[in-house]
């Protein structure tokens, strides 16, 4: 904040104003910024070069509240706490944006937006980049872990919104207006994101992921706005869609702002948490569940995934047992635990077309989808439980394995077979996939 000398009140920045003071460094070295963070000679100050702009802006408590970030994965946990996740599309200059270059969950470098490039690309400014200097640059989405707004005031207009893709401060305060329920003030922060999830009846987390993008996307194709696929990429098509259900939903309920005073239960009636205890599992989470329970985490960032008492492959091997299927070690293959593990679920109890030398490579599973066939799946078309599976031509050798997300996988075959997770390698890409018949299987429902 700034002092008017005339009039003697403190007057917010805008985030325009902020990224001209962010370029005033272009080009300069990281001595600056080291030595106001405390820094040591030859430490990354990527954190600390977005400190330093925030502190000459004026604006450090809407950054880490006046704390003087200099470690990635120590600033984003403040940001999931505080700020609002959103999509890539939606941002905006000055927006904290974070990297994750191996894919593994753990941030590898921060940056400040400039603007938007396309639906996946953006530029950005940042500290220790291009030879250890500050740097405009314009990245690819697939390595963009995160990207949060700092909660700048804007000015905006309450009325009809331009339906022309670009997601600015008066969208967000006329859809605030649509939702009713919380603040009109044009700042896409958590209580809005939780709002909009609440009308969504999703679970209320303050991040605008994939999950809301695509809840979000439904609701417009059944209120005949959206006709686009529901991918979860919430780009110019789906803001524009968003655009004219506000305009309508606002047209049509011009009084809806008194609402919350003359009925104050319709507010507060879908906060209560009976809706959102125990949300209804999904296929892919009965799946994902199960696996967690009897994979062994060797090989995953953080080991965190958990096994039944007792150790992993004996856990693995009761379940093989349990199912009919030889647990001798030359014959726990990777299909075996991939049927254990579906049937466990409950997702299809007579799942067994994976067995890797008896049964035939099917066409189509009742439970199951063919997603993808006949070619090497891409990381951004999978979803977590997916089903990877190949076979040489003649059904010799064939190999399934689970997608888990974040880059991991989950199959049998290495580490003395026990079925674990590990980094993902696609191993088939290693083989020669012209004489090799690929699908990729999405549970329904």
């Amino acid at each position: 904040m700034r002092k008017n000398r005339k009039t003697a009140r403190w007057k917010m920045r805008t985030n325009k104003q902020v990224l001209t003071i962010a370029r005033r460094y272009l080009g300069e070295g990281g001595a600056r910024f080291r030595k106001f963070c405390g820094l040591p000679s030859g430490a990354a100050w990527c954190n600390a070069y977005v400190d330093y702009v925030a502190y000459q802006g004026e604006v450090s408590k809407l950054y880490f509240d006046r704390k003087k970030e200099t470690y990635c994965p120590h600033s984003i946990k403040w940001c999931e706490k505080n700020l609002a996740q959103i999509p890539l599309y939606l941002a905006m200059p000055m927006d904290i944006i974070y990297f994750d270059w191996e894919k593994n969950g753990v941030p590898n470098h921060i940056g400040l937006v400039v603007s938007k490039k396309t639906t996946d690309t953006i530029r950005t400014i940042e500290g220790n980049t291009d030879g250890g200097r500050v740097a405009e640059k314009t990245r690819a989405g697939k390595y963009v872990q995160a990207v949060f707004r700092p909660h700048y005031k804007g000015s905006f207009t309450i009325g009809t919104v331009k339906v022309d893709g670009s997601c600015g401060y008066s969208t967000i305060a006329n859809l605030q207006k649509a939702l009713g329920g919380c603040a009109v003030d044009g700042i896409l922060g958590k209580a809005t994101v939780k709002r909009l999830q609440q009308y969504l009846a999703i679970t209320q987390d303050g991040q605008w992921g994939r999950g809301t993008s695509k809840a979000l996307q439904k609701m417009l194709k059944n209120n005949d706005c959206y006709h686009g696929a529901i991918d979860g990429e919430f780009g110019p098509a789906s803001v524009k869609a968003l655009q004219k259900w506000i305009n309508a939903k606002n047209k049509s309920e011009p009084i809806k702002a008194e609402e919350p005073k003359a009925e104050p239960i319709k507010v507060t009636e879908p906060a209560k948490p009976v809706e959102d205890k125990a949300p209804k599992k999904t296929a892919a989470d009965k799946i994902v569940e199960q696996i967690r329970i009897m994979a062994w985490p060797k090989g995953t960032p953080k080991k965190n995934w958990s096994y039944k008492k007792g150790r992993p492959r004996n856990a693995m091997k009761a379940l093989l047992k349990h199912y009919g299927y030889d647990t001798k070690p030359e014959m726990s293959d990777c299909g075996n635990n991939v049927n254990a593990i579906v049937r466990k679920s409950g997702v299809d109890k007579h799942f067994t077309s994976l067995h890797a030398v008896k049964d035939p490579f099917p066409k189509k599973e009742d439970k199951f989808k063919i997603i993808i066939s006949g070619r090497v799946p891409k990381v951004k078309e999978m979803e977590p439980a997916d089903i990877i599976r190949y076979k040489k031509k003649g059904g010799k050798d064939q190999h399934a394995m689970f997608y888990l997300g974040h880059n991991l996988i989950a199959d049998a075959g290495h580490y003395n077979r026990f079925f674990n997770i590990r980094k993902n390698d696609f191993r088939y890409k290693r083989r020669n996939v012209k004489k090799s018949t690929i699908q990729v299987l999405r549970a329904k429902g």
